[in-house]
């Protein structure tokens, strides 16, 4: 009878009753569904990648302004704004093609222009929480950068494979639990 309330009632409970169910299924970090294994692939357009780096980047004071450009092969250029400079920074970048889980996972990019700005960045502390340079290569800390309510999925990945096309990020995902 529930049921049946629920399908007729509006799709407001039906997604309050499916929210109460994720949110068990989170609070027991998933052992309801032990033997879980998931491989997808999610394609990324260029634009949500771009939502999400603003959403990341609200209340930052030293990158006051990122958009990303992707391309073929790995390939992406990053326009960066700082108060530090007076000019915006085109960044050119190659992603590695795989996540590192080595520790907490980290996105991680060979700076293929401005190493040395980039090395004054970080000797200055310019980078936001979680972006780290060294030498030529970039690193962005995942976990650093989440929610903590969101940081318990991050547990349930066990890779990633990073491809790219013209302005889109596919990646390749394995989760088990």
């Amino acid at each position: 009878m529930l049921f049946d309330n629920c399908l007729h009632s509006g799709n407001q409970l039906e997604f309050y009753l499916m929210d109460e169910i994720f949110r068990r299924l989170v609070d027991k970090n998933f052992s309801d569904l032990a033997g879980l294994t998931v491989d997808a692939s999610v394609p990324v357009p260029e634009y949500l990648v771009n939502e999400i780096i603003q959403s990341g980047l609200l209340g930052n004071k030293s990158i006051t302004y990122c958009h990303v450009s992707i391309s073929r092969d790995n390939r992406v250029t990053a326009d960066v704004k700082t108060p530090l400079l007076p000019w915006t920074l085109h960044l050119k970048l190659k992603l590695f093609r795989s996540v590192d889980f080595t520790g907490s996972p980290k996105v991680r990019a060979f700076l293929e222009n401005n190493v040395l700005l980039g090395r004054l960045g970080s000797l200055f502390k310019a980078l936001p929480k979680g972006i780290m340079i060294y030498h030529d290569q970039v690193a962005i800390d995942i976990e650093s950068l989440l929610p903590p309510e969101q940081k318990r999925f991050l547990r349930l990945v066990k890779s990633v494979d990073i491809q790219t096309e013209e302005s889109k990020v596919i990646l390749k995902v394995k989760i088990e639990n």
